[in-house]
């Protein structure tokens, strides 16, 4: 097997992107919706999006998508304003995000699957001028005619303003004309940041991420990754469109439609998270299937056990590609190649155009060092949040938290996290936000939570002090789930009389994993 060092993959880059790394920037269409147009003239019948039984062509989504502009605008949608998508998966998430980034102004995208209070939370602070919110499902007969009426509707969605527009403060916090979109994370703080993506930032990624995977005109991607993230809107989304390729758009995971799909449609990829290649395979009972047009697959978002990435590979008959990054980073910092498959589970070689450095490695006996990256697709930063943007973007770098080294062919190896993100089923949980949430209960004296790996995914396992021994984890979720997300809530629960603390009274998280 053929041992690729640097200096070939960016030979071999190079070559499969068909322009040098650096002139990777001025080649790239300006904002997604440019993309849309080029292909919408070049081959306007072509496939370019289905969702919710819907097919739509590229002239179709542009037609579409020029409509719904015209509709944003005459509420009033400008430059640098903020919209709320608060939307599954589908017709009206993309079309939404195309028509405001033809505006340019900035689409919110929000996982409809966050609590209230969660929601509510993001719009106080991304100050938007409405929120978009599913009402019906779209129907083919009103797309059809959607042109003559009103696109919005025919999508089966509502413009909420709710007094939002109004806001005396909304005009105070403008975005730069080239923020495309915004995606919240929680924080370490368990507030909310808004991670301000440009059309660069998107651009550059999917340009980059589409070019490696090799799309073409004849692809047909499938994923159900919520475009609420930026793996699914840049690195699928935006890959998708900046080649020309067709993207299959499901609204919630579902491993038996998935292989179904796999099996009988035209799918040449598929993107998803660990945990979701666990279920895939769970779920495959009949090994002798053949999956006809498939040519490749490709985890992210979360860590990859090696023996699933085994037993993905030998039940498709292909490799299991991985990758790295973070919201922050637009989100692809590096990944491996379909040319150069690996053996292991690192996350392959960081992308063309993208630099890197790992902090303190040369003085660390194993090589080992925060990972910082510097690049065009690095955020612009977070959104009325100046001190925490300083903290991770110092001279252009941005700091990722997590702790990396370089194998001896040069791959990258993420090998923990400074920080203490959880990612669970592939969405962020960070512990502070649920600590805080636990400590609001009345029975909670102290708590602290921490993420424990299983193959493919993590637990979330709180560690509390209570008033009472009687505590149980369906128990304790019924209370978190009125401001936490269904995915936050935990796995376990374990109750101490007094959990680890220094004479500070600051508590050993570190101890917390001997304790399992």
């Amino acid at each position: 097997m053929h041992v690729w060092q640097p200096e070939d993959i960016q030979e071999a880059d190079e070559a499969i992107l068909g322009v040098a790394t650096k002139d990777i920037s001025a080649n790239l269409f300006l904002t997604p919706i440019a993309a849309v147009e080029h292909w919408a003239g070049r081959n306007p019948q072509a496939s370019c999006l289905s969702a919710e039984g819907v097919e739509l062509s590229y002239e179709q989504v542009l037609r579409l998508t020029r409509a719904l502009a015209a509709e944003f605008n005459a509420l009033g949608i400008g430059v640098g304003d903020r919209v709320v998508l608060e939307l599954e998966n589908g017709l009206g998430v993309v079309l939404s995000f195309l028509a405001l980034n033809r505006l340019g102004a900035a689409a919110v995208i929000v996982s409809p699957r966050l609590s209230d209070f969660e929601r509510q939370k993001i719009a106080n602070h991304a100050l938007p001028v409405a929120i978009i919110r599913a009402i019906t499902l779209p129907s083919c007969d009103g797309l059809r005619a959607a042109l003559a009426t009103n696109v919005l509707t025919a999508l089966g969605l509502g413009w909420f303003d709710e007094g939002l527009a109004a806001s005396p403060d909304r005009d105070k916090h403008p975005l730069a004309e080239d923020v495309a979109a915004m995606i919240y994370t929680t924080g370490t703080t368990g507030e909310p940041k808004g991670v301000m993506l440009t059309h660069q930032n998107l651009m550059f990624t999917g340009f980059v991420s589409g070019k490696l995977r090799g799309l073409g005109e004849a692809d047909r991607v499938l994923t159900a990754l919520p475009l609420s993230h930026a793996f699914g809107l840049s690195a699928v989304l935006c890959s998708v469109l900046t080649q020309g390729a067709s993207l299959e758009l499901l609204a919630t995971f579902s491993a038996a439609q998935i292989l179904v799909r796999l099996r009988d449609g035209a799918i040449t990829g598929f993107l998803g998270v660990p945990a979701m290649y666990a279920q895939l395979v769970s779920t495959d009972t009949q090994r002798d299937q053949r999956y006809p047009f498939l040519r490749f697959l490709f985890s992210g978002g979360a860590p990859l056990d090696p023996t699933l990435k085994k037993t993905v590979e030998a039940r498709f008959g292909l490799p299991l590609h991985n990758g790295y990054g973070l919201t922050e980073s637009g989100p692809t910092i590096a990944q491996t190649r379909l040319y150069a498959p690996l053996n292991d589970t690192s996350v392959g070689f960081v992308i063309p155009g993208v630099d890197y450095q790992i902090m303190g490695a040369a003085t660390s006996d194993a090589g080992i060092g925060e990972l910082k990256v510097r690049g065009p697709n690095v955020m612009a930063g977070y959104y009325r949040n100046q001190a925490q943007t300083d903290q991770v973007l110092i001279d252009g770098w941005l700091a990722t938290g997590d702790l990396a080294r370089t194998n001896p062919s040069g791959a990258l190896e993420i090998v923990g996290r400074i920080k203490e993100l959880i990612i669970k089923n592939g969405f962020n949980v960070y512990p502070p936000e649920v600590e805080a949430a636990l400590l609001k209960l009345p029975e909670i004296i102290q708590a602290a939570v921490i993420g424990q790996a299983v193959p493919g995914n993590e637990r979330i396992i709180a560690f509390v002090q209570a008033t009472g021994s009687g505590l149980d984890v369906e128990g304790i979720n019924q209370q978190l789930r009125s401001s936490l997300a269904g995915y936050k809530l935990l796995d376990e629960i374990r109750v101490l009389d007094q959990l680890p603390a220094a004479p500070s009274g600051k508590i050993l998280k570190h101890q917390l994993p001997g304790l399992l």
